[in-house]
C-alpha cells in the first residue's frame, strides 16, 4: 500500500505529531542520558585524578623527606670545631662527595649573621655572600629545619628549592646553618611532577598555601608563578584552606575543569590533577552528536515504518528509560539493565550496564574501605559504633546485655621502633588474626586506631561479666607464644579494660569507661584486665 499524505488527514496529523514526538523524546533521551554519564564519569575521573594526585604527592613527599634525612646525616658528621676555620670546613666539604647526589645544585654553611663560610661544589662570588633575607636560614636559627620558599637561585638562575638544617654544638645552641639547594626540574627530584600529562590537556601543579605560589607544573611557563587572588578559583580558594578530594571549578583562564587535591604532609603543599570537562567528557558529547545524527538519518524511513514498528522499535528503549529513572528516583535499587535485542538499543544499554557496573564497584569499595581498617581488614571507629547502637538496641529489647573490652598492646612501641613502621604493621596483621579466634560470629573486633583494639560481646545473659572475663583470658592467652616478625620472635602482651552495659546505656559513654579501665590496668603493671567499676 503507497502512503499518500494528505495535510487534513487525521493518519498524517498522527504521524507528523508522532514523528514531533518521536524527534523531542530521542533528542530528552540524549539530554537526560548525557547528563547522567556525565555525573558517572565525573565520579569515575575524580577517582583516577585523585589516586593520581595522591601517588605524585607521596613521591614528592618521600623526596623530599629523603632530602631532608641526608641534611640531618651531613650535619651529624659535621665537625663543630671547623664551622669558624673556613679552610678546613671548605676541606672538609670538598671530601665529602656524597653531597653532590640529591643537592645537585650544592650545599653551603651560613654563619648565624648569614653569610657563607664555604661551599660544596665551589660557586664563584658565593662564599661572602648574604643570605640573612632568607625565610629558610631564618628558620633554621630558630633550631628547626626548615624548606624555604621555591626561587630562581642567584648562583644557578634556574628554580631552586633550598633546604636547612641547624648546627648545634653540644648544648644545643644553633651555631650554623648547613643549607642544600635543589633543582626543581632535576631528573632526581620531582620527575614525575614534570613529566606527567593527563589526558591532551590536563597535568599536574604543585602549590604551596604557605608561599601562594605554584612551585612547579607540567606546564612549564606556569613555574613560580604567584596563585591566583582569591575569589578567582572557588575550588583553589578551599584548597588553600585545606580541602583535600576532587571536584569542579573553573580556573584563572576560565576554563572548566575536574580537579583532585592531594597533600605532600612534610612541607604543607598540596598537589592538584586537573583535566578540562571539555575533554573529561568528550565521549558525551560525541554519544549525542552519533544519536542526534542517526536520528536525523533514520527519520525519513521510520516516517514509512512508524506505524507498524514504532511500538515496537521503541518500546524496550522506552522501559529502559523508565528503568533508568526508577534508579535514579530511589524507587529500586542500582542494577543492570536487561539487554533484549542485539541492535542500538542494546548497545546503548549494554554501555550504560558497563558505566553502572563501574559505579557500583566503587560505590562498594569505597563503602568497604569507610567502615573497615585498611591494614588489617577490622571494622573500624565508624563501624564499631554502628554495631554497638544495634547490640545495645537488641538488648533493649530482650532485656540483655554487651560488654566492652578495650584492648592496648603492650610491648607495640618497641616493635614499630625498633623493627620499623612495616614490622610494626606485621605485628598488627598479625594480632588481628590471633584475636579473631577469641570470640562468635555474632561479636565484632575492631581496631580503631594504632595498637588500639575493641571486642564488642553482644546479646549477653544473665552471666555477662563471666563471659566477657573468659574472652578476656582468652585474648591475653593468645599473647603468649611469640610473634615471629620479620624473622625475629618477638613478645607482645595486651592490657584490657572492660566494661558492662544493657539497653539504657549511651555507646560512648560504655567505649570511655572501657578506656578508662584499660589505663588502669596499664598502670597495675600491663597484662592484666580491669572492669570500668573497679574490678580486677
Amino acid at each position: 500500500m503507497i502512503f499518500h499524505p494528505k495535510l487534513n488527514s487525521l493518519t498524517t496529523r498522527l504521524i507528523l505529531f508522532g514523528m514531533t514526538l518521536f524527534i523531542a523524546g530521542a533528542l530528552g533521551r540524549i539530554f537526560i542520558l548525557g547528563d547522567y554519564l556525565r555525573q558517572d564519569l565525573t565520579e569515575l575521573i575524580s577517582a583516577h585524578l585523585l589516586t593520581m594526585a595522591n601517588y605524585v604527592a607521596q613521591d614528592i613527599d618521600h623526596d623530599i623527606l629523603e632530602r631532608r634525612e641526608f641534611l640531618e646525616r651531613v650535619a651529624a658528621r659535621l665537625p663543630s670545631a671547623v664551622l669558624h676555620k673556613q679552610k678546613q670546613l671548605q676541606a672538609w666539604l670538598d671530601e665529602d662527595h656524597d653531597m653532590d647526589r640529591r643537592f645537585a645544585l650544592g650545599m653551603f654553611v651560613l654563619d648565624r649573621t648569614g653569610i657563607v663560610l664555604a661551599d660544596y661544589p665551589s660557586v664563584p662570588h658565593r662564599v661572602g655572600r648574604s643570605y640573612a633575607d632568607r625565610d629558610y636560614f631564618q628558620q633554621a636559627m630558630k633550631g628547626e629545619p626548615a624548606i624555604g620558599r621555591p626561587v630562581i637561585g642567584r648562583a644557578a638562575n634556574v628554580p631552586v628549592l633550598p633546604m636547612a638544617i641547624p648546627l648545634r654544638d653540644g648544648a644545643g645552641k644553633v651555631l650554623a646553618v648547613l643549607v642544600g639547594v635543589a633543582a626543581l626540574n632535576s631528573p632526581s627530584f620531582m620527575e614525575n611532577l614534570y613529566d606527567t600529562h593527563i589526558g591532551t590537556t590536563g597535568g599536574l601543579l604543585l602549590v604551596s598555601p604557605r608561599d601562594k605560589l605554584f612551585i612547579g607544573s607540567s606546564d612549564a611557563s606556569i613555574t613560580l608563578k604567584p596563585t591566583p587572588d582569591e575569589g578567582v578559583d572557588k575550588l583553589h580558594d578551599q584548597a588553600m584552606s585545606g580541602f583535600r578530594g576532587a571536584g569542579i571549578t573553573v580556573d584563572a583562564r576560565g576554563v572548566e575543569e575536574l580537579a583532585a587535591f592531594a597533600s605532600v604532609p612534610s612541607c604543607g603543599w598540596f598537589v592538584m590533577a586537573s583535566l578540562p570537562t571539555s575533554e573529561a567528557f568528550s565521549t558525551v558529547t560525541r554519544l549525542r552528536h552519533f544519536v542526534i545524527g542517526n536520528t536525523l538519518v533514520i527519520v525519513p524511513i521510520f516516517l514509512l515504518i512508524m506505524v507498524l514498528f514504532m511500538r515496537r522499535v521503541m518500546q524496550p528503549l522506552m522501559s529502559a528509560a523508565q528503568h533508568a529513572d526508577r534508579m535514579t528516583l530511589g524507587e529500586t535499587p542500582l542494577e543492570l539493565l536487561p539487554v533484549v535485542r542485539n541492535d542500538e538499543v542494546g548497545h546503548l544499554t549494554a554501555a550504560f550496564n558497563r558505566v553502572l557496573s563501574k559505579l557500583l564497584e566503587s560505590r562498594a569499595e569505597l563503602t568497604h574501605i569507610a567502615h573497615h581498617d585498611t591494614l588489617t581488614g577490622l571494622p573500624n571507629s565508624q563501624l564499631l559504633a554502628d554495631r554497638m547502637r544495634q547490640a545495645l538496641a537488641r538488648a533493649q529489647r530482650r532485656h540483655g546485655k554487651v560488654a566492652v573490652l578495650f584492648l592496648d598492646l603492650d610491648g607495640f612501641k618497641l616493635i614499630n621502633d625498633g623493627l620499623g613502621h612495616e614490622a610494626g604493621n606485621d605485628a598488627l596483621r598479625e594480632v588481628a588474626e590471633r584475636l579473631r579466634g577469641t570470640i562468635r560470629g555474632e561479636d565484632t573486633l575492631a581496631r580503631i586506631g594504632g595498637d588500639e583494639f575493641v571486642i564488642l560481646l553482644s546479646d549477653l545473659n544473665g552471666d555477662a561479666r563471666k563471659s566477657a572475663e573468659v574472652v578476656a583470658i582468652k585474648c591475653q592467652t593468645v599473647f603468649q607464644e611469640p610473634f615471629l616478625i620479620r624473622g625475629r620472635s618477638c613478645r607482645l602482651g595486651t592490657s584490657i579494660g572492660i566494661a558492662e552495659g544493657d539497653g539504657g546505656c549511651v555507646p560512648e559513654n560504655l567505649l570511655l569507661a572501657a578506656d578508662q579501665a584499660m589505663y588502669r590496668a596499664k598502670e597495675a603493671g600491663r597484662g592484666q584486665f580491669f572492669w570500668a567499676d573497679g574490678g580486677k
